[in-house]
């Protein structure tokens, strides 16, 4: 690279640690202000922070090498967690009941939903122990795929590369808390939104595509799967295509339904109420749109260089070597690592505060004072990411630890975070044995089974956990009737809450079944509603005009949904 673009990366990564300096003052006040920012951040800075905590240069990486290699069915692959398809599930009613709990993390929701009593706090235990497990494997995720790319663009090696920007990152995290992260976001979200224009633009404009026919895989442009595939090497997994997109979907779905954990649900509690959770979901998936005409930008521009590009997960920084000009460069991997250091950022705000507020406040130091809980939030964080590092030093391939985290960690605690929400019968003590088998077993099959197949480690895990999770709940007594009757009214799930609504009165009852059949409606809108956002401008890139106007149709059938289902009655809601 040029020393412009030298230039334009130092400044910008100057610019993050100031900003974490300037907002050192205000996080520093307690913990609320330091995980949560106070309760007191506008919901379009947290739709617009979320939406560049979901992109990172790993997944980009990746992602760029499935749709170079499977064109638009790599978005299909990526319904397993790329495409972020949980939100259209946040946006029509979980952000919401995360929002009414008035809790800080997801572990200290357990005692919310199963008391205070041994219960609750046997679910706590288990709920931040299987975050925590899940966010070194993310940290270690993102140590791989940072290295990978900037060795190309900096002289120093990978291992370097990733070093250096996770100290810079866990720098300015560590001093400013939620606040600086989800304004620095608002920062990378910008240089983001710069690069995916340009890149896509470019491949609209310069790229051949009746020449790009005849180099790409027959059926690459489509997005129909075929049952069976023949992959190149290394993707031999995905060879059983049709059985691997259903899982794929299925899973996504019951993890929708259960809620993300970690700096996902977090912006939920930090949100002020109903009304703004659903607002920042809405600008949350519209902003993510912006990734996938980059992604199939990508690419094209990748299949147009031919055997320049030597390997599918270097697509992307080839890409930039070759075809994007002084300056230009520099800014656009100045927004990849923006889109990194968004990812990291979050996930190691929202790991410390479980470490904090689950664990050290709640086993070690009850007593702590202010100033010991920020020294215990500073020392959370570095511990965190040292974790997170090894696993990365040892882990050999981006793909490789993004499968094990999306398809069997994720299957290890995807019924007992669905179950949670839905069944009253469910107890503390069942969800922290099914959790705990489902960690477990996710880790028995990364270190036993490497080999397994996607949909394999999925089943396998998640049927183990949710076996486990149903023998220990009903072994056992149920929750306290008044912690259920307190959560019920409160929260207001939609599921199997009979036997807790009949405490309410009749007039009450009305209003929850009828939010309640209007949320189920709306999901059915949602839904279709990301998706067709999403895919929409990936035919535009292409060129691609009938797929363009029936994914604009459904896109415009779903928006009018929403707004009769959804936004109408949001304006009413209040927390």
């Amino acid at each position: 690279m040029h020393a412009i673009d030298y230039l334009i990366i130092f400044t910008y990564l100057c610019s993050l640690v100031i900003l974490g300096i300037y907002f050192r003052k205000r996080a520093g006040r307690g913990i609320n202000d330091y995980f949560l920012g106070g309760r007191n951040i506008p919901w379009w800075v947290l739709g617009a922070s979320g939406m560049a905590s979901n992109l990172d240069i790993t997944g980009t990486m990746l992602i760029s090498s499935l749709f170079y290699v499977f064109g638009v069915k790599g978005f299909l692959v990526e319904l397993r967690g790329g495409v972020v398809l949980v939100m259209a599930f946040m946006l029509v009613f979980v952000g919401k009941w995360h929002s009414r709990s008035g809790v800080m993390t997801v572990a200290e929701w357990m005692e919310f939903r199963f008391g205070n009593g041994r219960q609750g706090e046997t679910a706590r235990l288990l709920s931040a122990l299987s975050i925590l497990l899940g966010t070194v494997g993310m940290i270690g995720y993102f140590f791989v795929g940072i290295g990978k790319f900037l060795s190309i663009f900096l002289p120093f090696s990978p291992l370097v590369c990733a070093l250096l920007m996770i100290t810079i990152a866990l720098f300015y995290t560590t001093l400013s808390g939620l606040l600086g992260v989800v304004y620095t976001d608002l920062i990378q979200a910008g240089l983001i939104g710069f690069a995916t224009i340009f890149i896509s633009i470019k491949a609209f404009t310069t790229v051949d595509f009746a020449t790009l026919q005849t180099i790409a895989p027959t059926g690459w442009s489509d997005i129909i799967p075929s049952w069976r595939m023949n992959m190149p090497a290394g993707y031999e997994m995905y060879n059983l295509f049709g059985i691997s997109v259903i899982f794929y979907f299925l899973k996504t779905v019951i993890e929708g339904l259960g809620a993300p954990g970690a700096y996902m649900a977090q912006r939920y509690f930090a949100a002020k109420n109903d009304r703004d959770s659903g607002l920042l979901s809405a600008l949350w998936i519209f902003l993510l749109a912006f990734r996938w005409p980059f992604i199939i930008g990508i690419a094209v521009l990748g299949l147009s260089l031919g055997a320049q590009v030597t390997e599918p997960e270097l697509v992307l920084p080839t890409v930039l070597v070759l075809l994007i000009p002084t300056g230009l460069k520099g800014l656009i991997v100045a927004s990849l690592i923006a889109a990194a250091m968004s990812t990291f950022d979050s996930t190691i705000n929202a790991a410390a505060s479980y470490l904090v507020k689950d664990i050290y406040l709640k086993y070690i130091k009850p007593e702590a004072t202010g100033k010991q809980l920020m020294r215990a939030s500073y020392a959370s964080s570095g511990l965190i990411v040292a974790i997170g590092v090894f696993i990365g030093v040892v882990s050999p391939s981006i793909n490789s630890i993004w499968s094990w985290i999306t398809m069997s960690l994720v299957a290890g605690m995807i019924m007992p975070n669905f179950l949670r929400w839905y069944w009253w019968r469910l107890n503390g003590y069942g969800f922290a044995f099914g959790t705990g088998i489902g960690m477990i077993g996710a880790i028995a099959q990364r270190l036993l089974l490497p080999s397994l197949h996607e949909w394999q480690a999925l089943l396998t895990v998640s049927i183990s956990s949710l076996l486990g999770m149903i023998i220990c709940t009903l072994a056992t007594p149920p929750t306290d009737a008044r912690t259920l009757e307190h959560f019920y009214r409160k929260t207001r799930p939609i599921g199997f809450w009979r036997q807790i609504s009949k405490m309410l009165d009749v007039d009450q009852i009305r209003r929850i079944k009828a939010e309640n059949r209007r949320d189920i409606f709306a999901l059915f809108f949602a839904v279709p509603w990301q998706i067709a956002l999403f895919l929409t401008p990936v035919f535009m890139v292409i060129h691609k005009w009938n797929s363009v106007f029936v994914f604009a149709a459904v896109l415009l059938i779903a928006t009018t949904g929403l707004y009769f289902l959804w936004f109408k009655h949001l304006i009413d809601e209040k927390a």
